[in-house]
């Protein structure tokens, strides 16, 4: 996917005339893992809705001002933070695989009897068919953002007065987080990894290969290590985890060059993670975050990488 033929995407919600629209509940338990609760709504007039969409497909692919064009790349998921970047994500990645599932199969069924606001929902979302040249393609938007809401200093004109609403209603807004069309997920927003707990998931990520690296013994004080490594915004890094570089410093001649190389300590020929940032170095060069200036040889820091094209 590109931005152009994400901007494609957008131009073609117009072609679905029959959208329809959930409140969306999400809970995370540590016992349970994740599950959802849709809640379908209807809007209207009839067309109100529809009308709805065509507002958000404006906004991200208007000439001047579209959404679309503030980004710069669209990227498969790191684990990185970058600006103005979409994120991809396939539906069958360990990361989000259990509650994709899960969120598919609950939107298949959703509550129709329930107060929608009693809902006590995190998200709403768009379900519609689309056509893209002469393919219709299943599209889901979603937006993490609480559609109920209590006004609060709005004023209704009354017999020559104005009186204060106090009710609750649905506020629905014209920013999407995130998109599903075929086997992936576009995050728009970063706000978008709570939809699929993404936290718990890269946190079981990093946990399962600080294990793998104690087993390579490549470290002197591995508790340091662990210490290190699964704290702050380290355990995100693990999604780049790259294991074909954990077995290549199994090596010790290959420690050693990597040691030369990004300013590691090491400890005869081990690296040595009781000296303050060496912890952090070796997690910034098996997560794909270290890199060589082309230009003078000396080590960076990188938010992300890909291939050169």
């Amino acid at each position: 996917m590109t931005l152009e033929k994400m901007k494609t995407v957008f131009a073609s919600l117009s072609t679905c005339s029959t959208w329809s629209l959930q409140l969306l509940q999400i809970k995370n338990s540590r016992q349970h893992g994740t599950s959802y609760s849709g809640r379908e709504i209807t809007l209207s007039p009839e067309g109100t809705l529809s009308a709805f969409v065509s507002e958000i497909a404006e906004r991200y692919i208007a000439d001047t001002n579209g959404v679309i064009n503030s980004y710069q790349d669209v990227i498969e998921y790191d684990g990185s933070t970058i600006d103005k970047v979409i994120y991809w994500i396939k539906t069958d990645s360990a990361l989000i695989s259990e509650e994709y599932k899960t969120l598919i199969a609950a939107i298949a069924t959703p509550d129709t009897e329930i107060d929608p606001l009693e809902f006590k929902a995190r998200a709403y979302l768009l379900r519609g068919i689309i056509k893209i040249g002469n393919e219709e393609k299943p599209v889901k938007l979603i937006s993490m953002h609480n559609p109920v809401t209590s006004l609060k200093h709005k004023f209704l004109r009354a017999s020559g007065a104005f009186k204060e609403i106090s009710d609750r209603v649905i506020s629905l807004r014209t920013l999407i987080d995130v998109i599903m069309i075929d086997d992936t997920v576009y995050m728009l927003t970063l706000v978008g990894e709570n939809l699929f707990n993404m936290e718990r998931a890269y946190k079981a990520t990093c946990s399962e290969k600080i294990q793998d690296i104690q087993q390579c013994s490549i470290v002197t004080d591995f508790d340091a290590f662990a210490s290190i490594a699964g704290s702050g915004h380290n355990p995100r890094k693990f999604v780049s985890f790259h294991d074909g570089h954990l077995q290549k410093l199994k090596n010790a001649n290959s420690r050693k060059k990597m040691a030369k190389k990004f300013n590691i300590p090491l400890d005869g020929d081990k690296f040595d993670t009781s000296q303050p940032g060496a912890a952090d170095k070796i997690v910034k060069l098996l997560c794909d975050r270290g890199m060589i200036d082309p230009f003078d040889d000396n080590p960076m820091e990188v938010a992300g990488s890909k291939r050169w094209e």
